[in-house]
């Protein structure tokens, strides 16, 4: 899947775009639209996961709370508190448990901030456009591509790795 990134210039061509995606069989869940909050988005897909920086500031906090586990279990087994011997099973568990509150803590940090991978869109998103991202198959993106210039043949067309999905669908 590549993710194709688009930017309309008003909510009458975002409507149309995304109409025209859909009938030409791309799914709901792979169509994500983001604007200004002042935007009415009534008839468009969300921008869903990619609308904020939960996933990358979750995926931060596991390695950072990971680490930081590790080292307490480490510590732990270094200098045992008050004569309790704990084994390998310890450091695990502390690894573990700070990843899951590091991942959990981080995340709920960045789901307040836009998402850190479309900085590059962040002044035309604020200037009144509305970003339009799409995930194609591979195979598909020329004629995906087509499809979204009958409306605007100058548009500019960038595409983006998208982030791997959270849970295998």
């Amino acid at each position: 899947m590549k993710r194709l990134c688009l930017l309309s210039p008003d909510r009458e061509h975002a409507l149309a775009v995304v109409k025209d995606l859909k009938s030409d069989g791309i799914q709901d869940k792979h169509i994500y639209v983001i604007a200004r909050s002042s935007e009415n988005l009534a008839d468009l897909p969300d921008g869903g996961p990619e609308d904020n920086d939960f996933l990358p500031a979750y995926e931060r906090g596991l390695a950072f709370g990971g680490i930081a586990g590790l080292f307490l279990g480490l510590a732990s087994i270094s200098f045992p508190p008050a004569g309790i011997v704990i084994g390998g099973g310890g450091v695990l568990l502390a690894s573990v448990m700070g990843a899951s509150v590091g991942g959990l803590m981080a995340g709920m940090a960045g789901a307040a901030f836009p998402n850190s991978r479309l900085k590059v869109f962040e002044d035309e998103i604020n200037d009144g456009k509305i970003l339009i991202m799409v995930d194609v198959p591979q195979d598909q993106i020329d004629r995906i591509e087509q499809l979204i210039r009958q409306h605007d043949p100058d548009v500019e067309i960038e595409g983006l790795e998208p982030p791997p999905p959270v849970l295998p669908e």
